[in-house]
C-alpha cells in the first residue's frame, strides 16, 4: 500500500464530495451542485490517497470567531470521511499530523474546530468538547412568563431580504462581546440563516420568514424561522404544525422576552424547535414553566489549539501571570512549561523554566481557553492536576469568559 496526503484538484472535486456523502448516509448517485452552500474550494482540502485511490477526505474553512470577545483565526475542519473499505488504516491520523505540521509551520491558523458526529473520535487527536448545547422543544401554550420589572411596549414586523444588512448589523452587535460565534460570510447567510440555496441547512423546511423586532422604531432583535406541518395532532386532527427556529439575536432582555411571546402567538404550531440554543440561554429563568422546554442537552464545539505560543495571545484574560505545563504527543512543539501574563494592555506567552502551577493535555487547556470549565472544575475533575499551592483564585479569575462558549453556526 503506498499513501499519499495531498489536496485534491478541481478535476477530483466531484469524488471528494462523493466520499462523506456515502459516509453519512446521503449518496444519491448525483454530482453535488456547484453553486450549494458550503462548498469548499481545492486549497481548503488535505486528503488521503490510497494506491492512487480517494479513501479519506478532509477540509477545513478559514474562519474568523469570537475567542471571549476577540476575533481569534480558526480552521473550521469539515467534510471528513472514510470510504468503508479504507477504514482502521491511520489515515485521518496522517491527515491531522500533516495539516497540524503544516499550520505550525507555515503560521496559518493556530486554533482549529469542528462539529462531530462522534466526538470520541477527535478527541484521540487532542481536541475536546469546547461547547455544549440545548434543543427546546415546547408546545406554545406552556410559553408563560415568571414575574419580571415591566419592560417597554415594542413590535415584530416581517423583514424583507433586502434588510439583510440590518440583519447582519444586528447580529454582528450581538457576537462581538460573546465567545465561539463565527464572523459569517454570504454562504452562512444564505445556508443558515436564509435557507435559500442548493444544501441550506434544514432546508427541508423551506426558505425563513425573518421578523424584525423594534421599539420606538430601533431595531433590537431579529428571528429567522419556518413552519411547516409535520406532527400529528394526539386526536388525530386538529393543528400539527412545528416551527423550528434557525436564527436568533437581541440586544435586551426585553427583546427576548419579546420573541418568546411572538412564538406563543402561531394557533397552529403543536410544537417549537430551537436548535441549537447556547447553555447560558435566558429561557430557564424567565419562563413560568422551565420543565415545559423539554431541554435536552448535547456536547457541540470541539476544539484544538494547534499552537499554543500563538494561540493563547488571542483572547482577553483578568490580570496576572500564571505558570503551567502541557502534555501534547501529537504536536511537540506545545508540549513544554509556558507562562501566561495578562494587564490591562494585553497577554504576552512565553516558555519558562519555572515550577508550574498546573499540568494538563493539551485538550484540557482548549476548554480553559474557550471558558467550558474553570481551572478549578479542570482539577476537581481530573482534567488538570494543581501543584500545592497553586493559586487558584488567579487562575480562575484570569481564565473567566464573559459569555459560555457557543456556535450556532454549522460547518
Amino acid at each position: 500500500m503506498t499513501l499519499e496526503i495531498r489536496p485534491v484538484t478541481h478535476e477530483e472535486l466531484d469524488e471528494f464530495y462523493r466520499v462523506p456523502s456515502i459516509v453519512f448516509g446521503n449518496y444519491t448517485g448525483q454530482p453535488r451542485d456547484p453553486n450549494a452552500t458550503g462548498n469548499v474550494l481545492p486549497e481548503w482540502s488535505l486528503c488521503a490517497f490510497e494506491d492512487g485511490k480517494l479513501a479519506t477526505t478532509y477540509a477545513a474553512y478559514p474562519f474568523t470567531m469570537r475567542l471571549n470577545g476577540a476575533p481569534a483565526p480558526a480552521a473550521g475542519v469539515t467534510w471528513v470521511g472514510t470510504l468503508p473499505w479504507f477504514r482502521r488504516r491511520g489515515h485521518l491520523r496522517a491527515i491531522m499530523e500533516a495539516d497540524f505540521k503544516r499550520r505550525y509551520e507555515q503560521r496559518e491558523q493556530p486554533l482549529a474546530i469542528l462539529l462531530a458526529s462522534i466526538a470520541g473520535i477527535y478527541q484521540r487527536y487532542g481536541y475536546a468538547v469546547v461547547s455544549s448545547r440545548y434543543r427546546y422543544s415546547i408546545d406554545p401554550q406552556w410559553i408563560n412568563f415568571a414575574p419580571s420589572v415591566p419592560t417597554a411596549a415594542g413590535r415584530w414586523r416581517e423583514a424583507s431580504r433586502d434588510e439583510l444588512p440590518l440583519l447582519k448589523q444586528l447580529y454582528k452587535d450581538f457576537v462581538t462581546p460573546r465567545n465561539g460565534y463565527l464572523h459569517r460570510g454570504m454562504p452562512m447567510w444564505e445556508g443558515r440563516v436564509l435557507a435559500t440555496v442548493p444544501g441550506a441547512w434544514d432546508g427541508q423546511y423551506g426558505p425563513s420568514l425573518l421578523a424584525l423586532y423594534e421599539e420606538n422604531g430601533e431595531p433590537l432583535g431579529y428571528l429567522a424561522y419556518a413552519a411547516k406541518s409535520f406532527d400529528a395532532h394526539p386526536e388525530g386532527s386538529g393543528p400539527g404544525q412545528r416551527l423550528t427556529v434557525r436564527d436568533y439575536v437581541y440586544k435586551t432582555p426585553a427583546a427576548y422576552r419579546a420573541m418568546w411571546d411572538f412564538l406563543r402567538h402561531f394557533d397552529l404550531v403543536v410544537r417549537v424547535i430551537v436548535d441549537p440554543a447556547p447553555i447560558d440561554d435566558p429561557a430557564f429563568d424567565i419562563m413560568l414553566d422551565p420543565r415545559e422546554l423539554h431541554a435536552t442537552r448535547h456536547d457541540h464545539l470541539l476544539g484544538r489549539i494547534i499552537d499554543v505560543e500563538r494561540t493563547l495571545p488571542l483572547r482577553p484574560y483578568g490580570e496576572g501571570r500564571v505558570v503551567f505545563e502541557v502534555v501534547d504527543t501529537m504536536c511537540p512543539w506545545n508540549a513544554d512549561r509556558w507562562a501566561v501574563e495578562a494587564g490591562p494592555e494585553g497577554s504576552a506567552v512565553s516558555r519558562t523554566r519555572e515550577t508550574p502551577h498546573l499540568t494538563m493535555d493539551i485538550s484540557a487547556l482548549a476548554q480553559l481557553l474557550f471558558g467550558t470549565v474553570s481551572p478549578t472544575q479542570a482539577v476537581r475533575i481530573g482534567r488538570a492536576e494543581a501543584a500545592p499551592g497553586a493559586p487558584m483564585a488567579l487562575w480562575d479569575a484570569m481564565w473567566r469568559t464573559a459569555y459560555a462558549p457557543f456556535c450556532p453556526d454549522g460547518f
